[in-house]
């Protein structure tokens, strides 16, 4: 049944998305207490805490999610388009309780479903398989009005509630709308994901109006937390993805305006809000607002917010172009130091360490670590993800899997690696239950072989004191064309101690949905990797040595392209 293709039918109708799939509760894990959490935080390491504080984008390497989770502690990850294409539901849920069961603490898995074109579900194709379609708000409330007047709030908190259903049935518990901007510019780039000047409707209390609605709408049953977004408020701004961006009101006017629907949402109980890469230089003519102590005191203050304050991505193009700008700062420390609780990165494994280096040199406070995971930690148990058995400070005694990137070959899928002497490995179906297992060598090394379906597979590989591992098979096809990587000529720095490889490929397929990897021939040590722009082309540095090197390049797990080698070497 095509949902949300019926949002508005559905609505007035009174059909809920909720009753569709069985109906949807509030999760039954018995709460953590106050003291508890406290006492978390009391005995948990620096670098423990820290982690908690990174919502990165998920690694796309095989194995890699579960073992950061553990080893980083992360306080979640990011779910896009490339980690739901091929799956099925069944098939995403396992993968999500996966890396659920990896993690020292429960994960916020966060998506952007604001609607529209902001809707990763679709794209991603979850959503796709059953024909369902999403719309921006905008467009669910002007629909449903055309249809009979009166609906259209009614449409848009009934779709919001059906969206929270859909998002936790996944094991989604985290979602960045609703979007709390207002712009009245058709030409502007937030306009269509805003609610300014829906019917005729040009105010900011409109704004307000709908978002005081709708954040309860999300948060039902406390199945996801909302977000509101982007804090202070977008306006006309240009697009933050790509280069720097600017607002030029005053504080003052601020508040009697874009300001207005996050009041609202926040009076409303919104669980989060997200900060902006935007530059407001008349209240900040440094920082942009991400990274702007200035503005985090109006959200935390003027506007008396007291939960979870998340950055906008870090590798946006406003903040790699501030980092360059600045002599190549840490922006996670600048954003911690400004005040956010959490930070939307994938540079964990350097921020960390950057963060907790910071605190000891007395930078950035160990009170201010342990309100921010303290806030987070009430978020996670708010949504009932967090018990009382998952705040028992662990210490890392797990084991990884070595692994290689899963291969294709006559209708074979192989899955191989390296664990320790004569372990016993199991591949185990998440579909049917059923499986493999294997022994094994000397020298730890095993392979497991699996005929390619008609459909995509997913399984889980696991041994006895390993972190057990989600592995996903493509379907089998007729036929396969060998795909192409085409490198350019190494480019080096004037000293010759970087390298930048780059190149393109024959097909990108979606945006952001291929990465390209580099790594050490000889040692297999990954260098470095980079998500494939939507034309096909790629660029990324590694460090040079003396001795001659051959760097491997490859698209990561994806059997239709073949690997490239490079020779680099300092002079």
């Amino acid at each position: 049944m095509k949902f949300f293709k019926k949002a508005v039918t559905a609505a007035i109708a009174g059909m809920t998305l909720a009753a569709c799939l069985g109906g949807a509760s509030a999760n039954t894990v018995q709460a953590a207490s106050t003291k508890q959490i406290d006492n978390y935080i009391k005995k948990a390491s620096l670098r423990q805490k820290i982690g908690q504080m990174f919502i990165a984008r998920t690694p796309q390497k095989l194995g890699q999610a579960e073992r950061d989770a553990y080893q980083y502690n992360l306080g979640g990850y990011i779910v896009y388009d490339a980690d739901m294409q091929n799956y099925t539901d069944a098939q995403f849920k396992s993968k999500i309780a996966n890396y659920q069961k990896a993690a020292q603490l429960p994960l916020l898995i966060g998506i952007d479903q604001e609607g529209g074109s902001v809707s990763r579900l679709t794209h991603g194709g979850l959503a796709k398989q059953n024909g369902d379609e999403f719309k921006f708000p905008r467009d669910q409330y002007e629909d449903a009005e055309n249809a009979q007047k009166g609906s259209g709030m009614k449409a848009v908190v009934q779709y919001a509630r059906e969206n929270a259903t859909l998002l936790n049935k996944l094991g989604i518990n985290w979602n960045y709308a609703p979007d709390a901007d207002y712009s009245d510019d058709p030409s502007s780039f937030i306009y269509q994901r805003g609610f300014g000047g829906v019917m005729g409707k040009n105010s900011y209390r409109a704004v307000a109006n709908y978002i005081k609605q709708v954040v309860p709408a999300w948060q039902h049953n406390h199945l996801v937390a909302a977000t509101l977004k982007h804090f202070p408020g977008y306006g006309d701004a240009a697009d933050t993805h790509t280069g720097f961006a600017y607002v030029t009101k005053t504080k003052s006017q601020l508040m009697k305006s874009d300001i207005l629907p996050f009041k609202a949402g926040i009076k409303a109980g919104a669980d989060s809000v997200m900060v902006t890469h935007v530059n407001y230089d008349k209240i900040d003519p440094v920082y942009p607002a991400s990274l702007s102590k200035k503005i985090i005191t109006m959200l935390r203050k003027d506007c008396n917010f007291k939960g979870v304050i998340v950055t906008d991505a870090l590798e946006m193009g406003a903040i790699q172009d501030f980092a360059k700008k600045h002599g190549n700062e840490s922006v996670e420390v600048l954003a911690v130091k400004a005040g956010n609780d959490m930070l939307m990165s994938a540079d964990y494994a350097k921020a960390i360490p950057a963060i907790e280096k910071a605190v000891k040199k007395g930078k950035i406070s160990k009170k201010q670590i342990d309100r921010s995971v303290k806030r987070i930690l009430t978020m996670k148990n708010k949504l009932g993800i967090l018990s009382a058995s998952d705040l028992q400070v662990k210490k890392n005694n797990k084991r990884f899997f070595k692994l290689n990137s899963v291969t294709y070959k006559n209708g074979l899928a192989t899955v191989s690696g390296t664990a320790k002497k004569d372990a016993k490995v199991s591949l185990i179906s998440t579909d049917t239950k059923k499986g493999k297992n294997t022994n094994a060598n000397k020298k730890g090394q095993f392979k497991i072989n699996v005929p390619l379906q008609a459909k995509a597979q997913n399984f889980i590989l696991s041994s006895d004191g390993y972190l057990s591992v989600n592995v996903h098979m493509k379907a089998a096809k007729k036929t396969t064309v060998k795909k192409t990587i085409t490198l350019n000529k190494v480019k080096y720095n004037k000293k010759h101690t970087v390298a930048t490889i780059s190149g393109k490929v024959s097909d990108p397929g979606e945006e952001g949905s291929l990465t390209i990897v580099m790594w050490d021939a000889k040692t297999n040590k990954t260098l470095n990797s980079v998500v494939v722009g939507k034309d096909g082309k790629f660029s990324a540095t590694v460090l040079t040595s003396k001795k001659e090197q051959k760097v491997m390049v490859d698209a990561q797990n994806n059997g239709d392209y073949s690997p490239k080698s490079v020779i680099v070497k300092r002079k």
